[in-house]
C-alpha cells in the first residue's frame, strides 16, 4: 500500500467543546487608579472605611517611603489570571520603584500583590504580605485587609538612611549622565521606533496567516477526533473514554471562542496594532493549550483503541457494515426523487450529489477492506489497522450522507406541520383582533397583512411543488405583526405562550440547518475553508444564546434563533462555494497508492483532518495520537514543539497569587 502517515488513530488526538466558563457580568478589566490609594469598584468599603484606608496608606508612605494602592473588583478579567491582571494594572498606571498594588477580587475571592519590576521586597516577603491580608479577607474584613497588608509591608520596608543617601548620590550622577546623553539618544530612539513599527507590521501579517491556518487545521482535527470518539464509545463504552471526551469538549469550546475573536477582527479591525496583535496571540494561545490538553490524554487513548490487536474481528464487523450499507445510494436516489416530486425547495440541491458521494464511499471502503485482508494475510497487522481505520471513517461518512437526506425529508414534514399549526393560531388571532377597537386602522392593516401571509402559505403547502420552509418563514413574519395587535389588547400571557412556541419552531429550524451544514462540512472537510466554519460556529453560539434566553427574554431568544438559522444557511452556502472551487490533490499526494485516484480524493479531499495531515516523508510509524510529522498546529503543538513563555507575567513582574 506504500508508505503511510503516522498511526491513523492519532487522528483522534488533535481536537479543539472547554465549555466557556462564563464571565460574571461585573468582571473588571485593569482600571486607571485615580488620585486616591483605594480604588473600590464594588463598594466593598463604606465611605468612612475608604477614608480611613486612604489615610493608612498615606501614612505608609510617610513612615516607610513605599506606596501601596488597593483595588477592589468582583472578578479579574482580560486577563483573568490574578497575577497577570494585577501586574497589567500596575504597568498601565506606571507604578515604579517602591510602588505596590494589592488587587482583591471579592466574588472569586482572589488576591495578588504586584511588586516592582526591580527592587522592593522579595517574593517571599510579598507572599507574607498576601498572607496577612488573606487572614482578614477570609472573614470578609475588607478594610482590615488594608491595615494588615500595610503593616506587614511597612515592617519589611523599614528605611536604611545610609543606603538611601548612597543611592541618592548614585541617582544624581546617573541623572547628569542621562541628561548629557539625551540629545544623542533622541535620534537613535526615533530610528528604533520606526524599526519597531515595521517589525510589528510584519509580525501582524505573519500572525494573521498563522491564526487563519490554525483555525482551519484545528476545526478539521476536532471533526476527525469527534468522529473517532464516537467509534471508540461504541466499542469500549463511555466510561472508558470519559477523560478524552471532556478534553475534546473543552477543545471545541476554545475553538468556538477563537472563531468569535476572528469574526470580531474581521468585522471591526482594531485601530491599535498592539490590540490586534494581542487578539491573534490569544487565538494561538487558546489553540495551542487545547492541543496540549488533548496530547496529554492521547497516549492512553492510543492504547485503548489498539486497533491492530483486534484487526481480524474489526475487519469482519466492518465487512458486515459494508454489506448492510450497499443499498445506500439507491435509497438516497429514491428518497431524493420522492422529494423532487413533492417539493420545489432549493434545499434539495444541497443533497443532490449524496448518492454519488455514497457510491464513492462504498468503493473506498471496499478497497480499504481488501487492503486490510491482504495485510493480515501477510502478517502486517499495523498496516491492516490503518486500512481499517480509513474504512471505518468512510462508513461513518456513508451513514451521514444517508442521514442528511432523511433529515431533510423530516425537516419538510416538520415544517409543513408547524405551518399548519401556525395558520390555525393566526386565524384565531384574526378573530380576536376583529373585536378590538381600531381607531387608527392599525388592527385592520395587521389583519389584512396576516390574511395575505396565510393565503401565500397555503399556496406553498399545496400541489406538487410545495415549499414548506418558505411558508414557515412567511408565517413567522405574520406572527410578529399580529402578535403586536394581540399584545396591545392585553393578551400578554397568550402572546408569550405563542412566542415560546414560535421560538421552539425557529430553534428547530436552526438545529436542522446547523445539522445539515455540519454534515456537509464533515463529509467534504478537505475542501471547505475558514469562513464557512466560522459562520457555523456563529450559528452554534447564537443557538446557545437563544436556548439560554428562551424564558427570560423571548424577544432576544427569537432573534438569536433566527440568527442561528440564517448563519447556518449562510455557512452551507459558503461551504458549497468552496467545494465548487476545490481541486482534489489525488490519491498519490498522500504517499499511498495512486491507481484510480479514488482513495486519494476521499482521504485528501474529503476525510481531511489529521489522518491526511499526519504523513511525513513516506513513514507511517508514529508515537501516539496527535504526534505526527506535521509538527503540530503550525509548529505549535499536536505532539510537536510548544510555544514558550505561556503563563509568564508581563513586564518581568512577580507571578503567583492566592485565594482566600
Amino acid at each position: 500500500m506504500g508508505s503511510r502517515r503516522t498511526t491513523a488513530i492519532a487522528a483522534l488526538g488533535v481536537g479543539v467543546a472547554l465549555a466557556f466558563a462564563p464571565f460574571a457580568a461585573s468582571a473588571a478589566e485593569p482600571p486607571g487608579l485615580g488620585a486616591e490609594y483605594v480604588h473600590d469598584e464594588v463598594d466593598a468599603l463604606s465611605a468612612s472605611e475608604e477614608a480611613t484606608a486612604n489615610e493608612r496608606l498615606a501614612g505608609l508612605k510617610a513612615e516607610s517611603d513605599v506606596e501601596m494602592w488597593v483595588v477592589y473588583v468582583d472578578e479579574f478579567t482580560s486577563p483573568s489570571d490574578s497575577a497577570e491582571w494585577a501586574n497589567a494594572t500596575a504597568e498601565m498606571n506606571g507604578l515604579g520603584t517602591d510602588q505596590y498594588l494589592l488587587a482583591i477580587a471579592t466574588e472569586s475571592r482572589q488576591l495578588f500583590l504586584s511588586t516592582p519590576v526591580s527592587g522592593g521586597i522579595d517574593d517571599s516577603g510579598a507572599i507574607t504580605v498576601e498572607e496577612h491580608a488573606a487572614d482578614a479577607l477570609r472573614d470578609d474584613d475588607w478594610a482590615g485587609a488594608v491595615d494588615a497588608a500595610a503593616d506587614e509591608l511597612a515592617a519589611q520596608s523599614a528605611p536604611n538612611h545610609t543606603i538611601w543617601w548612597v543611592l541618592g548620590g548614585i541617582l544624581a550622577i546617573a541623572g547628569l549622565i542621562i541628561a548629557t546623553l539625551t540629545l544623542i539618544g533622541r535620534a537613535r530612539k526615533r530610528r528604533a521606533e520606526r524599526a519597531a513599527e515595521e517589525r510589528l507590521a510584519a509580525e501582524l501579517d505573519e500572525l494573521r496567516t498563522r491564526a487563519a491556518g490554525l483555525l482551519v487545521e484545528m476545526d478539521d482535527a476536532i471533526r476527525t477526533a469527534e468522529q473517532e470518539l464516537g467509534f471508540a464509545v461504541a466499542q469500549f463504552g463511555t466510561e472508558a473514554v470519559a477523560e478524552y471526551e471532556t478534553a475534546l469538549k473543552s477543545a471545541r469550546a476554545s475553538l468556538d471562542r477563537c472563531f468569535g475573536i476572528q469574526r470580531a477582527l474581521d468585522d471591526a479591525p482594531s485601530e491599535s496594532p498592539q490590540d490586534e496583535r494581542e487578539k491573534y496571540d490569544e487565538i494561538i494561545r487558546l489553540l495551542t493549550q487545547a492541543d496540549a490538553d488533548l496530547d496529554e490524554k492521547a497516549e492512553s487513548f492510543v492504547r485503548l483503541r489498539a486497533l491492530e490487536q483486534n484487526a481480524p474481528d474489526v475487519l469482519e464487523r466492518l465487512a458486515a457494515r459494508l454489506t448492510a450499507g450497499a443499498s445506500a445510494p439507491e435509497r438516497i436516489d429514491a428518497e431524493i426523487a420522492r422529494l423532487r416530486e413533492t417539493y420545489a425547495s432549493v434545499a434539495i440541491d444541497d443533497i443532490e450529489d449524496n448518492a454519488d458521494e455514497a457510491r464513492a464511499r462504498l468503493r473506498f471502503v471496499d478497497a480499504e477492506l481488501a487492503e486490510a485482508r491482504a495485510h493480515l494475510d501477510a502478517g502486517e497487522s499495523g498496516e491492516a489497522a490503518l486500512d481499517l481505520h480509513d474504512a471505518e471513517q468512510g462508513l461513518g461518512q456513508l451513514d451521514e450522507l444517508v442521514d442528511a437526506v432523511l433529515a431533510l425529508s423530516a425537516q419538510f414534514d416538520e415544517a409543513e406541520e408547524q405551518a399548519r399549526e401556525t395558520i390555525a393560531e393566526l386565524e384565531t388571532d384574526i378573530r380576536r383582533a376583529r373585536s378590538i377597537d381600531d381607531p387608527d386602522g392599525r388592527v385592520a392593516q395587521a389583519i389584512a397583512s396576516t390574511t395575505a401571509h396565510i393565503a401565500a402559505a397555503r399556496d406553498a403547502l399545496t400541489g406538487s411543488e410545495r415549499t414548506p420552509l418558505r411558508a414557515a418563514e412567511a408565517l413567522d413574519a405574520a406572527n410578529d405583526e399580529i402578535d403586536a395587535v394581540v399584545e396591545s389588547a392585553r393578551r400578554a400571557e397568550e402572546a408569550k405562550t405563542k412566542r415560546l412556541r414560535q421560538i421552539d419552531q425557529t430553534v428547530s429550524q436552526a438545529q436542522s440547518s446547523i445539522a445539515q451544514a455540519e454534515r456537509y462540512v464533515n463529509t467534504r472537510r478537505g475542501g471547505v475553508g475558514g469562513p464557512a466554519r466560522s459562520q457555523l460556529a456563529q450559528a452554534r453560539a447564537a443557538l446557545d444564546h437563544a436556548l439560554a434566553a428562551r424564558d427570560a427574554d423571548p424577544v432576544e431568544a427569537l432573534a438569536q434563533a433566527r440568527r442561528a438559522r440564517d448563519a447556518a444557511q449562510q455557512a452551507l452556502s459558503t461551504a458549497q462555494a468552496d467545494m465548487r472551487g476545490y481541486q482534489p490533490s489525488g490519491y498519490g499526494a498522500r504517499g499511498r497508492r495512486s491507481s484510480g485516484g479514488l482513495s486519494g480524493d476521499i482521504i485528501g479531499g474529503v476525510i481531511g483532518g489529521l489522518v491526511g495531515a499526519a504523513v511525513s516523508g513516506g513513514s507511517r510509524h508514529g508515537t501516539g495520537w496527535g504526534r505526527s510529522s506535521r509538527g503540530g498546529l503550525g509548529g505549535l503543538g499536536f505532539g510537536g514543539g510548544r510555544a514558550g513563555g505561556l503563563g509568564r507575567s508581563s513586564g518581568g513582574r512577580r507571578s503567583g497569587g492566592r485565594r482566600f
